[in-house]
């Protein structure tokens, strides 16, 4: 059985379909049979209403409306419904429960697939996930929006010339914006790339239409103090005047694609108490004056993964266009005149994402299959376990099906059988495992059935699926990761941390990884030290400060059975699901523990006064950074660091003007920015690093070529270091200055390990201790006593018993001497 229902979770609307035998059905809401549902609630004399009716209260009650709650998944934030408060995830469940209303059938869905922006983080993924629970979905399967309109594009069935290339689905929505790289070949569909911003769409275009042409066109009317302030904030004074200007605005938008001109009209009270009356006229060109700096942005989000592809505009076929934003003619005649190829407009832009979700749907198996209606049959056959694989979907006229059974089969026969009477593979003896190739009737949903005789030719009541395969119809071949998942480490040599990845965005999800890394301090067992496994999402190559924590897991001294020493092992297993759940454990080899868990992300939390400290703080960062680049003579990188400083700057006055009650999502959007910008300064600075790790390894190397020369090493040693040796370009090549560092750190070791079996080496290490090269010993008394032991083994030539004791001098050096870590990182290195 598949789930076969598909959800778009819209920002502004939201919409529910159904696959069936090949075909896709998009519900319609029983009252006004509109196939879109308005993602808005409110409450009314104790009435809980979602869609058109609480829309329509936008205008009259908007301080007991939610609207626009998608763009603050995941976060803290909340809404005041009369007496109750909710949350974005709970707001978002009740859009859910009301779209099972729009199912004519009388099913009611357990399982079914939920969109999400590509863009979406962990942390906002989890939380749409939840929303479906809340919502009474037994199952809920995520899929990336742009994976799901590139499935209904390409299974609408006139693909044509465009069955094979490669294309982008541009998703501009009410809320989010997501750029997709999309690719058929072999028959099969696959998503390459990606890049989104999960702050701009259609509302952000409203919002800009009242804060720069009806605020200053109402200030000029009026007397207005702090006219802005007053509007956003949630109790402000012209808080009401805001959310209706929203929607006049939107209505005035929608007008302006087909008319040069729309009006916006409305009265008011100013802060005298004075009537005003407003009656303002918008034109296209001031709209398309304020879409030219959001529609520049997508365009070098474009840009970006054109480049990381290495691909010209012109290697792709077409822009697909989804999303209701998409309608303005400005966005459609700019996207095509500046990348130089056509945009494609051939599915309906509004319901594009939930056919896509129904398709996509009819390919994934329900988790568990619900049992057979009919009585089982209690004999020792009837207790077969039946397991089948096979194609959901496919552009071939044949599919492979595989069977697997377990348990009792003496004597059985299976039987498999075309729905239509056009197929009959005939009674054949069953074996443990069976294969067949399936004919299909060209651009049909097939169904076969799958029975099992025994020695009389009696069917056997088995619990087994259908088998349906749509032929003709595209499947997608995995969804992407859209960013790096990555552990922040210790990195010692800086005394500070830095980020591993573990999975590389654009990694095909689900993934699972076993990693083993050496603890980089000791835990004593009862103390309150700890040990910390933290998972941050982003760039690998950045600072893990400018990514975001989606979670973690510590472990106390007080957890442990026994000390966790300084150098031994730790085991460490993620796993992300194909829904972006994340679990983690953490074997420790030396106490013989193991601590594990899934994450329940934590919702964002953004203080606006915290925010604005971030931000200055990260601009003195960006300064210190320019003057030294100007000092080395790079000027072209000390101007585009001074350029970042002062949009950090213009941030932070932004922030600093925001109200503490303002209600808008504009702070969020503002520590996303802040992010980008930390990612930025990052990759700027980055090279300087580089440098210093190239040299650190260039250094090693040379050393390591000494000691070749002028010691004995073994023919192992001679191994190891040609196999590290054929990585060298390769890892050079990775510009990252924690892998050029792990690469150094294992030359060093090996030169280390030939060092040490040198008689000589050990005899000169011996003397620089005891000469106080590395600084006074903690314990006097009982240095010297092993001194004393050490010199009788240079006496003796006993090289053995001089480790031993060089070992023990150096557990006497003072910590700072002998590069214990104390700076408080995670514990792993």
């Amino acid at each position: 059985m598949t789930i076969n229902f598909g959800i778009d979770l819209g920002t502004t609307n939201s919409a529910i379909a159904k696959f069936e035998k090949g075909e896709v059905i998009v519900f319609r809401n029983p009252i006004g049979q509109k196939q879109t549902l308005p993602s808005i609630v409110s409450l009314r004399k104790e009435r809980l209403l979602v869609g058109e009716k609480a829309r329509e209260y936008l205008l009259k009650a908007p301080q007991d409306v939610a609207a626009s709650f998608k763009r603050k998944m995941g976060t803290t934030e909340t809404y005041h419904l009369g007496e109750k408060i909710y949350t974005p995830t709970e707001l978002s469940a009740l859009v859910l429960k009301e779209l099972k209303n729009f199912i004519h059938t009388g099913e009611i869905p357990q399982s079914t697939i939920v969109t999400i922006p590509a863009s979406f983080d962990t942390i906002q993924s989890n939380a749409t996930k939840e929303a479906g629970k809340l919502a009474g979905f037994e199952e809920v399967v995520l899929l990336q929006e742009p994976i799901a309109a590139s499935l209904a594009y390409a299974n609408q069935g006139n693909q044509g010339e465009y069955e094979e290339g490669k294309w982008l689905v541009y998703d501009l929505g009410g809320g989010t914006f997501d750029v997709a790289l999309i690719q058929i070949q072999d028959g099969e569909m696959k998503v390459l790339d990606n890049q989104g911003d999960n702050f701009l769409g259609g509302h952000d275009f409203d919002r800009e239409i009242v804060e720069k042409i009806v605020i200053p066109y109402l200030e000029s009317q009026g007397t207005f103090a702090s006219l802005p302030e007053e509007m956003r904030a949630a109790t402000g004074k012209y808080n009401q005047l805001y959310h209706s200007l929203l929607i006049k605005a939107e209505q005035a938008k929608i007008e302006l694609s087909a008319s040069e001109s729309a009006e916006i009209e409305f009265d008011t009270v100013d802060d005298q108490g004075e009537q005003v009356e407003g009656f303002l006229t918008v034109t296209r060109e001031q709209l398309e004056a304020l879409l030219e700096p959001h529609l520049v942005h997508t365009l070098e989000l474009v840009g970006t993964i054109l480049d990381r592809n290495k691909l010209k505009p012109e290697a792709l076929k077409f822009v697909l266009l989804v999303g209701g934003s998409t309608y303005i003619p400005y966005i459609r005649t700019q996207i095509a005149e500046r990348l130089g190829i056509p945009v494609n407009t051939d599915v309906d832009p509004t319901t594009a994402v939930t056919v896509g979700a129904a398709y996509y749907a009819g390919t994934k198996s329900l988790r568990q299959a619900p049992p057979p209606s009919e009585a089982v049959d209690t004999s020792s056959q009837a207790a077969l376990q039946v397991r089948t694989a096979f194609q959901k979907a496919t552009k071939e006229d044949k599919e492979y099906f595989a069977a697997r059974f377990e348990g009792n089969i003496e004597g059985l026969t299976y039987r498999i059988t075309r729905q239509d009477g056009g197929y009959d593979s005939g009674a054949k003896v069953l074996t443990h495992k069976i294969s067949e190739y399936l004919p299909l009737v060209p651009n049909s949903y097939n169904e076969f059935t799958l029975k099992v005789y025994d020695t009389y030719n009696n069917p056997l009541s088995l619990s087994i699926p259908p088998i349906g395969i749509t032929q003709g119809k595209y499947a997608v071949v995995g969804q992407p990761l859209p960013q790096d998942i990555c552990l922040e480490i210790d990195d010692v040599e800086n005394q500070t941390t830095a980020l591993e990845v573990i999975f590389e965005k654009n990694d095909v999800l689900p993934l699972k990884r076993t990693l083993v890394k050496q603890m980089s301090r000791t835990i004593s067992k009862g103390s309150a030290d700890r040990l910390t496994l933290t998972i941050i999402e982003g760039p690998g190559t950045a600072l893990p400060a400018a990514s975001q924590q989606i979670g973690f897991i510590s472990v106390s001294g007080k957890d442990l059975n026994r000390d966790l020493v300084k150098g031994s092992d730790v085991e460490i297993t993620l796993q992300m699901s194909e829904s972006r759940d994340l679990s983690i454990s953490a074997y420790l080899l030396m106490t013989d523990q193991e601590f594990s868990d899934v994450f329940q992300p934590e919702a964002r939390r953004v203080n606006i006064l915290r925010l604005t400290d971030e931000l200055v703080a990260l601009a003195e960062k960006v300064r210190e950074e320019a003057q030294e680049a100007e000092i080395q003579d790079n000027y072209e990188g000390a101007q585009q660091l001074v350029d970042l400083e002062f949009e950090i700057l213009g941030l932070a006055d932004r922030t600093r003007k925001m109200s503490l009650e303002d209600s808008t999502d504009e702070k969020f959007q503002l520590e996303d920015r802040k992010r980008k910008l930390a990612q930025r300064v990052d990759e700027l600075t980055r090279d300087k690093y580089i440098i210093r790790v190239k040299n650190d390894y260039f250094e090693a190397k040379r050393d390591i070529e000494y000691v070749l020369e002028n010691f004995d090493p073994t023919e192992e040693d001679k191994v190891a270091l040609e196999q590290l040796m054929d990585q060298e370009k390769s890892v050079l090549a990775t510009n990252s200055s924690l892998k050029i560092q792990e690469f150094t750190d294992q030359l060093r070791r090996l030169n280390f390990r030939i060092r040490w079996r040198s008689s000589s080496y050990i005899r000169e290490f011996f003397m620089a201790l005891v000469y106080g090269r590395f600084g006074d010993f903690i314990r006097p008394n009982e240095a010297q006593q092993l001194i004393a032991k050490g010199y009788e083994a240079l006496e003796n030539k006993n090289d053995q018993q001089l480790r031993v004791i060089i070992n023990q001098l150096i557990e006497l050096l003072p910590p700072s001497q002998r590069g214990n870590i104390n700076f408080g990182g995670t514990g792993i290195a």
